[in-house]
C-alpha cells in the first residue's frame, strides 16, 4: 500500500485543510531552465531515452527540489507514452516536438490496443526510486495525459494549434472518436493506478487541449464525461489519493467542469479571472474544492518586480479558499533560475 503523507502541505490543502502557508510546484519544474537538466539531458542523448530510463529520470525528477524550496515533486514523463505503448512510433524531433504515427482510419481505433507495457514500466520503477529518496516532508504527483488531449494527437500526429485533422475526425467519425476516447480511459485509468501502487501520493490529469472541444461545443462529452470516468475507476480503489484536473483555456466552462467531474482540485492557466471563477462558483454552490494555479510563465520568465506584484495579486485573490500555487502551464526553458528563487521567496513570505 502506498504510503501518503498526510502532514505535508501539498496533502493538506488538497484535502481541504487550511495551512498557513501556501504550498508550491511547478509545472515543467524539472527541464531545460536547469543547467543539471541539460547535462543529464546530454548524457541519456534524447528526451525519449531519458524518459525510458527509471534511474536518470528520478534523478532529474528530484533536481528542482534539490534547489527550490518546492513542496512537491512531479515525476518526469510524458503524456505520450501511452500512444507509444500502443506502437504508435512516437519520435521527439529537437525544435519542433513529439511525432507519432497518426489514426488515419476508423479500423485502427477498433484496434487499438496497449502492446507494449515495457514502455510504461519506467514510469513506475522511476517512482518507486524517487519516493525512496524524497525528502519525506515533500509529496510526490503522478500525472497523465486526458483522453481528448492524446486522442487529439493521436489523429493529428503532431501538435496544432487547430488540430484541424482531429477536428474534421470527430465532425466525420464522432461514434468512432468516442470509441477512442473510451479505450483512453481504461489505459489512462490503468496507468494512473500504477502510479498510484507505485507511490505517487497524488495525480493530475493534463487535458491541455479542452480548448479546441470547447470550441465545438464538445465539451461534455469528450472532457467532463471520459475524465470523471478515469476519476471513478481511481476513486473506486484509492478513494483517499487527491486527484487535480487541468482543463486548460476552457474560460467560462471551468465551472462546469468543477461541477460535473469529482476532482480534488482545479488547476487553471492564467488566462482565467480569478474572482469572476470564484464568484461563479460560490453563487452556483459549487464544491468545496482546492484550487492551483495560476501565474503567467511569461511574467516568471521575466521576472523582477512584475513578478513579485503578479505573485501577491493571486495569492491575494486565492487567499479564500485552499490554493496551491504553480502556473498557467509549464515553466519556459529560457527562464532564469532567479526567477524561480524570487518566486518562491515572495510565496514563502506572503501571510494569509
Amino acid at each position: 500500500m502506498n504510503k501518503i503523507n498526510k502532514s505535508s502541505d501539498f496533502i493538506k490543502t488538497l484535502n481541504g485543510i487550511n495551512t498557513s502557508d501556501t504550498p508550491i510546484w511547478l509545472m515543467r519544474q524539472a527541464g531545460r531552465y536547469l543547467p543539471e537538466y541539460r547535462k543529464i539531458r546530454k548524457e541519456a542523448g534524447s528526451f525519449l531515452n531519458l524518459c525510458m530510463n527509471p534511474k536518470l529520470s528520478a534523478e532529474v525528477t528530484l533536481q528542482p527540489l534539490e534547489r527550490f524550496d518546492l513542496d512537491a515533486a512531479i515525476i518526469f514523463s510524458d503524456i505520450l507514452t501511452i500512444p507509444m505503448a500502443c506502437n504508435r512510433d512516437l519520435k521527439f524531433i529537437e525544435n519542433e516536438g513529439p511525432s507519432l504515427k497518426p489514426i488515419e482510419k476508423e479500423s485502427e481505433i477498433f484496434d487499438l490496443q496497449l502492446k507494449n507495457n515495457s514502455v510504461l514500466e519506467p514510469v513506475y520503477e522511476c517512482l518507486n526510486i524517487v519516493k525512496s529518496q524524497l525528502n519525506p516532508d515533500k509529496s510526490l504527483i503522478g500525472f497523465a495525459g486526458g483522453p481528448f488531449t492524446i486522442a487529439a494527437y493521436m489523429i493529428e500526429g503532431r501538435g496544432s494549434n487547430d488540430f484541424s485533422k482531429c477536428v474534421s475526425f470527430f465532425n466525420n467519425y464522432e461514434k468512432t472518436f468516442l470509441k477512442l476516447l473510451k479505450k483512453l480511459e481504461i489505459f489512462i485509468s490503468n496507468h494512473l493506478i500504477k502510479q498510484i501502487e507505485a507511490g505517487a501520493e497524488a495525480v493530475q490529469i493534463f487535458e491541455s487541449h479542452a480548448r479546441i472541444a470547447a470550441q465545438k461545443n464538445k465539451f461534455r462529452e469528450f472532457c467532463i464525461e471520459p475524465n470523471n470516468n478515469i476519476i471513478k475507476n481511481i476513486k473506486k480503489k484509492y478513494p483517499h489519493i487527491p486527484i487535480i484536473g487541468f482543463p486548460r483555456n476552457v474560460d467560462a466552462l471551468y465551472p462546469d467542469y468543477v461541477k460535473n467531474v469529482n476532482i480534488d482540485c482545479l488547476s487553471v492557466d492564467q488566462n482565467i479571472n480569478i474572482k469572476k471563477l470564484l464568484d461563479n462558483l460560490i453563487i452556483n454552490k459549487g464544491r468545496n474544492i482546492c484550487f492551483q494555479g495560476n501565474l503567467d510563465p511569461e511574467i516568471l520568465l521575466h521576472g523582477g518586480n512584475n513578478l513579485i506584484n503578479s505573485t501577491k495579486n493571486i495569492l491575494e485573490k486565492f487567499s479564500s479558499v485552499n490554493h496551491i500555487f504553480n502556473l498557467g502551464h509549464g515553466v519556459i526553458k529560457e527562464t532564469p533560475v532567479k526567477n524561480i528563487d524570487l518566486l518562491i521567496k515572495t510565496i514563502r513570505e506572503w501571510k494569509k
